[in-house]
């Protein structure tokens, strides 16, 4: 009975942490955030200090959301947004300056997106290439499409007007899924075959900068009172295509001069022995990549993405891809997501939650779906390259959202001059809600379909930390 008991106790125990640190920050932000932001603002010998107490907060919500997420299935993305969310009045020293803001997603985007290359080998993606394009290009446009067609109806059902700019831009700006959130989930489970997680990891991958480069366009587009049908059917107009060529080809083309620039690094590290300026320089790469591609008219982000895909890892590198992966994992994901949070209006969230959980149900549960078997239902009828049905189910189920839609969430709010009522608090609900329904089920799916070689937690024993 006493190690029954002690057992709960332990399988409650990261879930109590979370409320607490959640808790704690709501209870300081809302009585005295004003106060102390407001004497911080006071002081004449320090004007940064607002600016930098919110960083140094930031730095303790990085630490907090991975260990109060720590045995759980939760991403820690969730709690960096409900961090973000309970601390608001202590971040609004730095969600009030529009050019920071617009910084630090920029350097965290390009660190993330060219991370995201780094993490998926070139032979795989060759390989798989044709089914990785059917869904990250024809099918982030129909699922971009289907989603705002959605979010639309969804508002009308429950009697609140979306403006045009937002119905749109959400769907741009969600249509994409998540290597952060897809790969620590699929790390330790054995696939009888590749092609499924493969497919997956990969298209996560590339369907994040795809993501980007619609949001881009529609950004460009007077989007104030243009219909849903009327923003896409632009996509096909000659200032469009201008824009989108200008996109890709600067992007492709700094990318493979990022690509040069890590070369160098990697051959000039056989030779010399480690130094601490090795790490600034891999980690300044992708931010060159991404202001030179931007400099000329081209998509940093597909630049920083480029530069990380053809580099090949390295084993006398490895130490100083270490460091960058860690400066990813505690700095820029959670930065991004406390931002996201600190964002948001806790009431406007409350009054946006039917809306927002109900479109990321149809999401999760009809638009994937019914996307993955449109591109990829032709693999069915082939035998060696081709996949099964079990397969098909898998990948419709992966349906994780997370860091480059919230860059592009923040990125529309820095940039959209008309009010964006609305759009926050709507693309918060489906981030969370994908990436708290699907992870404890991911596994679990895989080996009730039939695909794993190995064990594989069930849901209740994932929410009981038990892996």
């Amino acid at each position: 009975m006493a190690e029954a008991t002690q057992e709960a106790r332990g399988r409650l125990a990261p879930y109590v942490w979370l409320v607490l640190a959640v808790a704690g920050l709501a209870v300081v932000s809302d009585r005295f955030g004003d106060e102390i932001v407001g004497r911080l603002a006071g002081l004449e010998d320090a004007p940064a200090a607002p600016v930098l107490a919110a960083i140094a907060l930031f730095g303790f919500c990085s630490f907090a959301s991975f260990y109060a997420s720590w045995k759980t299935p939760l991403p820690s993305f969730v709690v960096a947004i409900a961090l973000g969310m309970a601390g608001h009045a202590l971040f609004a020293p730095i969600v009030a300056n529009t050019t920071l803001v617009a910084s630090l997603v920029t350097v965290s985007a390009a660190a993330i997106l060219f991370g995201g290359g780094l993490e998926m080998p070139l032979k795989s993606f060759l390989r798989l290439f044709v089914k990785i394009a059917l869904l990250a290009v024809p099918g982030v446009l129909i699922t971009g499409f289907a989603l705002s067609w959605v979010v639309g109806h969804v508002a009308a059902l429950f009697g609140i007007a979306l403006a045009p700019i937002v119905i749109v831009l959400l769907g741009a700006i969600l249509a994409s899924t998540d290597p952060a959130a897809i790969i620590p989930l699929l790390e330790h489970v054995r696939f009888k075959r590749r092609a499924a997680k493969d497919i997956v990891v990969a298209e996560s991958a590339l369907n994040d900068v795809v993501g980007t480069l619609l949001t881009s366009a529609f950004l460009k587009l007077p989007l104030a009172g243009i219909a849903l049908v009327a923003a896409y059917r632009s996509l096909a107009s000659p200032p469009a295509l201008q824009f989108l060529a200008n996109q890709g080809g600067y992007g492709l083309l700094f990318g493979v001069a990022g690509y040069g620039l890590l070369l160098l690094l990697s051959r000039m590290k056989r030779r010399f022995a480690p130094y601490g300026a090795d790490q600034v320089y891999f980690l300044a790469t992708p931010i060159l990549a991404f202001a030179g591609a931007a400099l000329f008219g081209g998509s940093g982000f597909l630049a920083a993405f480029v530069a990380g895909l053809l580099y090949e890892t390295r084993e006398h590198m490895a130490r100083i891809e270490r460091f960058f992966s860690q400066i990813v994992d505690g700095v820029a994901k959670p930065l991004i997501f406390v931002l996201v949070g600190a964002l948001a209006d806790p009431h406007a969230l409350v009054a946006y939650a039917p809306v927002g959980i109900l479109a990321a149900m149809v999401f999760m549960a009809v638009l994937r779906p019914v996307m993955v078997f449109l591109m990829l239902g032709p693999y069915l009828a082939l035998r060696a390259r081709g996949l099964t049905l079990q397969e098909l189910l898998f990948i419709s189920f992966v349906r994780e959202t997370g860091a480059i839609p919230a860059v592009l969430l923040v990125t529309a709010v820095a940039r959209v001059a008309a009010p964006v009522d609305g759009l926050v608090e709507i693309g918060m609900w489906v981030i969370l809600m994908t990436l708290i329904v699907a992870p404890p089920f991911t596994p679990y799916l895989a080996r009730k379909l039939g695909l794993t070689a190995g064990p594989v937690p069930s849901p209740a024993e994932a929410l009981a930390g038990k892996a």
